[in-house]
């Protein structure tokens, strides 16, 4: 009994033999084992029992008794059923025939259609995970790739079991958006966990946890301080019965807390230095979620890359890892895991940061001599950082501040190196003063000092975030070799790998894909790549239209603003509003808006501003509205209806400079590489990544509108945009537009 895994949650089970009456209506479940399961029934007098294959039909009546069996003979039980001969129906003699079986035979009893270019694809994923190779695939809307990975996932779980030396362990999952490791969690695993037990592929439920930074975590004791600290009568009422309702309830993740504010979630989460020595360690709701969720009883540990990167750290570092020991990684949205790596292996560092732990470590009384000494190493510390951030926004340019770039670009000068060590001295001296003090106030200063040591000791590539804003002005830094530092770090290793998205090839080729995350250094036999085309007819459903005629992008020239706004204007008149309008920054996002407002009044017009995604939610129950947009409405957005029929892209999304683009640059011998291998590429993914907002049903229909001249018939990179597309109808003008959404739609879509 001791490798035989029972399955005790036998209700769906007992109910699918019911309403097929396979068994009498009364009837109950003791366990399942494969595909079978041992039914109970009490007749008035005795219990009978008998075993049935639930899957293929088959039953043996075995015997009764006046009392119901006790735990104690279910090893009796076990090795009769596993005798019988309808016992564990072989269907597959492998993964592959496996496959076909969930996919060709399960799922369609469920009401899944067959697709066999989805099969294929979780056979080319089992595949790979099976012989540990690392998997490139570049996979479209509507191909179903979740399912395919989870699949075969799940498929070389159950075979590597008959493997020599198998030890149980999970399977990562990645992913960059919360939305999709909730639909993992909460909706993909379950649903194929009740498929697969319901038809006796496995014994046991399809186990899985979401695992996030401590910070997401609720600290009951800093919940109950926070709590007793506030005055009921100043405190929003809403506010204060969430959490007093919360100081009832047991719920630890604060992503599933609402009525509180964001303000009262940085009060009450976990904070790494307050654990160690925490009194209630032992009996901690959180302490006691984050050891469960390490066991390998879980066949599936999901979380964010960042997360995932972090544990990547700390086993470079030989320190204690986040997630357990794992057999097999999945990075699903992979194409933005080398923007989780600047985030991962970058460092900031900010003026409030500094300033904050200062007032932290200020004494409030002068005493004795060491108290006033350490008051001075105060100020001097607060003076000095004035001066570092004063020093790193003279660097700048005037005139960049004009411009709409995030990140401006800094050099560690000799005089700011001298700034940040008298910084790092002052520190040093305020830790040795503080020795016997708070260690969690120590532990705060060890790291600043070590964030501050980075900026001295490494060559890196330096910039400045917020530099007008005195006070929270950042200075932030990434490694040179950040590349080589994942091709070291992720793939020297022999786990599997799978990394898939609709955007990571460009024209079927993942160069760019490789280059960026170290990949290109992985032998070639390593690495498979597979590139998925799009499932859906865009021939018949979709047109493309390029504005041949526009002047070329450039914000100060006036003759662009009114031209574009009056290409926007009419393009959203001829699809009778149902659309998107796509820009690359905030700035002529907000032209564009003003300009078109003055031009229509009979369709709504909303605008997404910095911080204000709830705009999106009344759009798409606006029924004909136009959304004016930028950032991450590029990807990711699931706009299901008619409510999005026409998407209007108004420059093509070529990276906004900035120091690390720059950088970039100079590792190129000239200009046109640098475009060939790097500008074109990124841009290529990001217009892919728009242009996915449109088609991702079979039955929806739409046009996409690009205004950039540079695509155009004769413009330098119309070849490459038409090239990276799926292939649509093509519209030679504006009536084209209107005349194919009149041929596609219902006529309530252009009242």
């Amino acid at each position: 009994m001791e490798n035989i895994q029972l399955n005790y949650e036998t209700k769906n089970i007992i109910h699918k033999l019911i309403e097929e009456k396979q068994i009498p209506a009364e009837s109950s479940g003791v366990f399942s084992l494969k595909d079978c399961i041992l039914v109970e029934n009490f007749t008035g007098k005795n219990y009978t029992y008998r075993v049935v294959n639930f899957v293929t039909g088959d039953q043996k009546y075995l015997f009764y008794k006046k009392q119901a069996i006790e735990k104690e003979e279910y090893c009796n039980m076990v090795e009769r059923m596993t005798k019988l001969d309808f016992y564990n129906m072989k269907r597959a003699s492998d993964g592959f025939e496996m496959i076909d079986v969930i996919f060709k035979e399960i799922f369609p009893k469920y009401g899944f259609t067959v697709r066999h270019g989805q099969v294929d694809l979780s056979k080319h994923m089992y595949k790979n995970l099976r012989d540990e190779r690392i998997d490139l695939s570049d996979v479209a809307v509507g191909l179903g790739k979740t399912h395919a990975y989870l699949v075969a996932a799940i498929v070389q779980g159950i075979f590597s079991k008959t493997r020599f030396k198998y030890k149980q362990s999970p399977i990562v999952i990645t992913t960059s958006s919360i939305e999709l490791q909730h639909a993992i969690i909460n909706e993909y695993i379950p649903e194929i966990s009740k498929m697969l037990l319901e038809n006796g592929i496995i014994a046991t439920p399809i186990l899985c946890v979401l695992r996030k930074g401590k910070e997401n975590y609720l600290c009951p004791n800093r919940l109950r301080d926070y709590f007793y600290s506030l005055d009921p009568e100043r405190k929003r009422p809403h506010e204060y019965k969430g959490l007093q309702k919360l100081m009832r309830d047991d719920l630890i993740d604060l992503g599933e807390i609402t009525g509180i504010s964001g303000y009262d979630k940085r009060k009450i989460n976990v904070k790494s230095n307050l654990c160690f020595n925490c009194s209630n360690r032992r009996t901690c709701a959180f302490q006691v979620f984050m050891k469960q969720a390490r066991k390998s009883s879980y066949h599936f540990q999901i979380c964010n890359h960042n997360y995932y990167l972090a544990d990547v750290l700390k086993r470079k570092d030989n320190r204690r890892s986040l997630l357990p020991n794992y057999k097999a990684v999945i990075i699903d949205e992979a194409h933005k895991l080398r923007d989780a790596a600047n985030q991962m292996y970058g460092t900031s560092i900010s003026e409030y940061e500094i300033n904050q732990f200062i007032k932290k470590v200020m004494p409030n009384q002068l005493k004795e001599k060491w108290h006033k000494d350490l008051k001075n190493l105060c100020y001097e510390t607060l003076a000095f950082n004035q001066l570092l951030f004063d020093e790193l926004v003279n660097q700048i340019p005037k005139y960049l501040f004009n411009e709409e770039t995030e990140k401006f670009a800094t050099q560690i000068t000799v005089r700011i190196k001298l700034q940040i060590e008298k910084i790092i001295f002052c520190s040093q001296e305020i830790r040795m003063k503080m020795s016997s003090g708070d260690p969690r106030v120590i532990s705060e200063i060890s790291r600043i000092i070590k964030k501050l040591k980075t900026f001295i000791n490494e060559e890196s590539i330096y910039w400045m975030e917020n530099p007008k804003a005195k006070g929270q002005r950042i200075l932030s830094s990434i490694p040179v070799d950040i590349s080589s530092q994942l091709g070291s770090d992720l793939w020297n290793n022999e786990h599997a790998m799978i990394l898939t998205s609709g955007t990571l090839a460009v024209e079927g080729q993942f160069d760019y894909m490789k280059r960026q995350t170290g990949l290109d250094q992985v032998a070639d036999w390593r690495i498979e790549e597979l590139y998925k085309s799009t499932p859906f007819d865009f021939k018949k459903n979709c047109m493309l239209y390029i504005a041949d005629s526009m002047p070329y992008p450039k914000l100060d020239d006036e003759r662009y603003i009114t031209e574009v706004g009056e290409e926007i204007k009419n393009l959203i008149l001829a699809s009778n509003g149902h659309a998107l309008v796509l820009f690359t920054s905030y700035k002529p996002l907000r032209m564009m808006y003003q300009y078109v407002r003055e031009q229509i009044s009979d369709i709504q017009l909303f605008i997404m501003n910095r911080g204000k995604s709830n705009v999106l939610d009344t759009f798409k129950q606006s029924g004909n509205g136009v959304l004016f947009a930028t950032g991450s409405m590029w990807e990711g957005v699931n706009i299901p209806g008619d409510i999005l029929s026409h998407l209007i892209i108004v420059k093509l999304p070529f990276p906004v400079p900035d120091p690390v683009t720059e950088y970039e640059r100079s590792m190129f011998p000239n200009m046109n590489d640098y475009l060939e291998k790097v500008l074109v590429p990124n841009m290529l993914i990001k217009l892919r990544q728009g242009v996915g907002r449109l088609i991702r049903g079979e039955r929806d229909t739409g046009v996409i509108s690009i205004l950039d001249t540079r695509a155009g018939r004769n413009g330098k990179y119309h070849h490459a945009v038409v090239g990276a597309l799926p292939e649509g109808q093509m519209a030679s003008n504006i009536k084209d537009i209107r005349r194919f959404l009149i041929d596609k739609k219902d006529d309530t879509f252009f009242e």
